[in-house]
């Protein structure tokens, strides 16, 4: 199943992580998920039989929180709780779907991104890392299916990869990304 879903991911868009509501999350579940980041994929964590699973007013609460403390590595990932068998809640799918599709697909203009970061950069400037500080000139969207920023540096070497992490959720926080992994570039700004 881990070799069909590989396959699946190499001609996808979007991946949806399917949970079995009754069992929870297995072992399986978390591969895939980190293959669909691997591969750089929307993904929407869906939440499959959620008719047969015993509720109270906190069960989705409490279901969240287990799927967002297993699935560290994809906060930005929506969740959906459905039951396709008895077609309960299926139609909630759809828009998520769209929306997760048009963020995967989102084009921004450069000054917006440069703005963005240029205001990130002055609230919590980067700290030395490898005998250097990382100055950054300029940056732009580069692709999409993932979005892709290329960041212009004096050196790449520079930029830990928590301050390229700070950098992605304050870009997250100004457009919104939900559903979509964001690709960075760093290119040496040469003289």
């Amino acid at each position: 199943s881990v070799l069909r879903a590989l396959t699946a991911l190499e001609r996808a868009d979007i991946a949806l992580i399917v949970i079995d509501g009754e069992q929870g999350i297995q072992e399986q579940d978390s591969h895939v998920a980190g293959y669909a980041l691997q591969y750089m994929r929307g993904v929407i964590i869906v939440v499959n039989k959620w008719d047969a699973v015993q509720k109270d007013s906190k069960t989705m609460k409490k279901f969240e929180e287990t799927i967002r403390d297993e699935f560290k590595f994809l906060p930005f990932a929506p969740i959906v709780y459905l039951s396709a068998k008895e077609n309960e809640r299926v139609h909630t799918l759809f828009p998520v779907l769209q929306q997760v599709y048009a963020n995967f697909t989102k084009e921004l203009p450069t000054k917006l991104i440069n703005e963005t970061l240029t205001d990130a950069v002055a609230m919590n400037p980067p700290a030395v890392f490898n005998q250097g500080k990382a100055k950054f000139n300029y940056a732009t969207q580069t692709g999409i299916k993932p979005v892709t920023i290329t960041m212009f540096v004096n050196d790449p070497n520079y930029l830990h990869f928590s301050y390229q992490r700070y950098l992605e959720n304050k870009l997250r926080e100004a457009f919104n990304f939900e559903g979509t992994p964001i690709k960075f570039i760093l290119r040496k700004k040469e003289d």
